[in-house]
């Protein structure tokens, strides 16, 4: 497996690279595994890397750093960063918003270390880092912390790039789709891959296997958001998981209570940044009271769904079950990200870049026939619109699904202008492939011309 921790960081590691001939206060977030400490060592491999044990006396802290560093004993976090600044040391802290839990009182020491080096106008040099999305908040964004207004420059670390993942790989893009459903753009993931092995051998490997080592991976991601309320935030993850998206069916589990539940909702997507909100692209999001729920983390939404529901399976031993729930429903799951996939080819530009689709996302809503679903809708400034399917599957009709999509377009409410309508369907494969349907251009995308999309870009 090639390392592919700085596969599409280009970005990043510019900024750093600049950041290193000034002073500067950087604070990088990005969820487990996503590569964050990686990228700071790279880029500052002289700093001194201090790790923040979230059950550890900061006595013993700074007695290991004394230790590992061959520096003189410190009576506090504060004289040490001082100390480092004067010696022209970069400092990298990772898991900053541990001293939540060790001292809270660090962070005045920290900021009265910061304003004292900006006041004399000395060089400091300090790269933070944090896997807790609340917390790192609740130390840099409440206008009540000590850290408040005081970093220099911010780093959101996210997903690696799909199509620069995708050719370092050397895998077929049916693999790499199936292992993007589960693993995303998470480099460490990709680390632990035996790419002998097909890719559903290793999902089932890695998460649910008797000895795999991702199986607790769901919990401790969430671990160090949540309180004592993990278990209404995970019941609710796991029924969006199960495919209750929208509030009622989500509020069946909590005795219908839907005010409660929007609670939850609510602090999972703005507080902890785990769930987003969907409305149908039609309606104003601000405004709208139709919406559906999703699970950010491709991850989270494969363990919550194969791993946290079937615990009393794994308890037992009773893998051979395990896998066949597994077999049964992973194509099921596979047809849902690939939808997620598309849309995010379709959104950085990899495929049908020329129309310039600038509003993106799933249209859904009443019709005189009941109700319709349209996978993806998209819209540019010219008023041109795209109408897609998607179906992961092999052979697939195409007339069929246009002729389906024709009559699920009729419910869409906005001005309609035929001659300006897109219909796109992707699938594995097709089993006869036609571009135009009752005066509409009409694409058709298989994995290989996905795949040759992915190449070129």
């Amino acid at each position: 497996m090639p390392n592919i921790h700085f596969i599409g960081r280009e970005e990043e590691i510019a900024l750093l690279n600049k950041l290193s001939r000034e002073s500067f206060f950087l604070i990088v977030k990005g969820r487990r595994r996503i590569g964050k400490t990686s990228l700071l060592r790279k880029a500052f491999p002289d700093a001194i890397y201090i790790f923040i044990w979230p059950d550890k006396s900061i006595d013993w802290i700074l007695e290991q750093i004394s230790l590992e560093y061959s520096l003189p004993k410190f009576k506090n976090f504060g004289s040490l960063l001082e100390y480092l600044f004067e010696k022209n040391k970069i400092v990298i802290i990772d898991e900053f918003q541990n001293f939540l839990n060790v001292d809270k009182s660090i962070y005045g020491e920290v900021q009265k270390v910061i304003d004292g080096m900006k006041q004399s106008g000395s060089i400091f040099k300090l790269a933070i880092a944090g896997s807790s999305y609340s917390l790192m908040n609740k130390v840099f964004y409440d206008s009540a912390s000590p850290l408040y207004g005081r970093k220099t420059h911010e780093i959101n670390l996210g997903n690696l790039d799909v199509n620069s993942l995708f050719k370092n790989l050397n895998i077929s893009l049916e693999e790499f789709i199936e292992m993007w459903a589960v693993f995303e753009g998470v480099p460490y993931y990709y680390e632990l891959m035996d790419l002998e092995k097909i890719a559903k051998e290793n999902i089932f490997d890695l998460v649910l296997s008797s000895n795999s080592q991702l199986k607790e991976e769901g919990k401790a991601i969430l671990s160090v958001e949540f309180g004592k309320d993990s278990r209404t935030y995970n019941t609710v993850l796991t029924a969006i998981s199960e495919g209750k998206t929208k509030l009622n069916e989500i509020a069946s589990l909590f005795d219908n209570k839907k005010n409660e539940v929007v609670k939850y909702l609510d602090m999972l997507r703005k507080d902890f940044n785990l769930v987003r909100k969907i409305t149908p692209l039609t309606e104003n999001p601000q405004k709208s009271r139709i919406g559906k729920y999703e699970i950010n983390d491709n991850f989270l939404s494969f363990w919550f769904y194969f791993y946290d529901k079937n615990r009393s399976y794994i308890e037992q031993e009773r893998f051979d079950e395990l896998r066949k729930f597994f077999n049964e429903q992973f194509n099921s799951y596979l047809g849902r990200k690939f939808e997620k996939f598309i849309i995010e080819l379709i959104k950085n530009k990899k495929i049908l870049s020329e129309f310039n689709f600038k509003s993106i996302g799933n249209q859904w809503g009443k019709c005189e026939k009941g109700t319709y679903e349209i996978d993806i809708m998209a819209i540019n400034a010219k008023e041109e619109v795209l109408f897609g399917e998607c179906k992961w599957s092999e052979g697939v009709n195409v007339l069929k699904i246009l002729n389906e999509l024709n009559e699920k377009t009729q419910g869409v409410d906005y001005e309609r202008k035929l001659e300006k309508e897109i219909f796109v369907v992707f699938a594995k494969s097709f089993s006869n492939k036609i571009n135009e349907f009752e005066g509409r251009k009409v694409y058709c995308f298989d994995l290989k011309d996905l795949g040759r999309a992915l190449k070129k870009t």
